[in-house]
């Protein structure tokens, strides 16, 4: 079980498996155009900005991404006010891109999987971790902020 405390490994994993699935299928194409495109663009955008942002205020707390690492500091601020988990909600978002870019279901039951997999054992290892770590800075965190949105 300790594959699922690495969530972008998962989330590669599931995506490439989709992608790997439409190759054989011989449907695996990307467009760009019509309103799927420009809405699949956009959620890309929107992907990549939690994503930057969310590195950017653990650079600034001086703390690490990665999940299997403890965390020196709480972050509560930027993306983090929104969402207890942005860079989750990003590689959720980017499945619902690479569905929407490939016109495919795979990529929507390999981001559905992800969140899963995520909301299910990866995020309560790491509420478990920064609640014991953090206490009543945690505490009033999760009474202000979401687990997603």
């Amino acid at each position: 079980m300790s594959i699922f405390k690495l969530p972008f490994v998962n989330w590669l994993a599931l995506n490439g498996f989709a992608a790997y699935y439409l190759h054989i299928k011989e449907g695996f194409f990307w467009s760009f155009s019509g309103w799927m495109g420009i809405i699949g663009i956009l959620i890309a955008l929107e992907a990549f900005g939690w994503i930057g942002a969310s590195l950017y205020y653990f650079v600034q707390q001086k703390t690490s991404p990665n999940p299997i690492s403890p965390a020196s500091s709480l972050i509560t601020r930027g993306p983090y006010r929104l969402s207890r988990n942005p860079l989750y909600l990003a590689f959720t978002s980017m499945s619902l891109s690479f569905a929407l870019f490939s016109h495919s279901p795979y990529f929507l039951v390999s981001g559905l999987v992800f969140w899963l997999i995520t909301d299910l054992y990866t995020i309560p290892q790491e509420e478990k971790f920064l609640s014991e770590r953090f206490k009543e800075e945690w505490a009033n965190y999760i009474q202000q902020t979401r687990r997603w949105l």
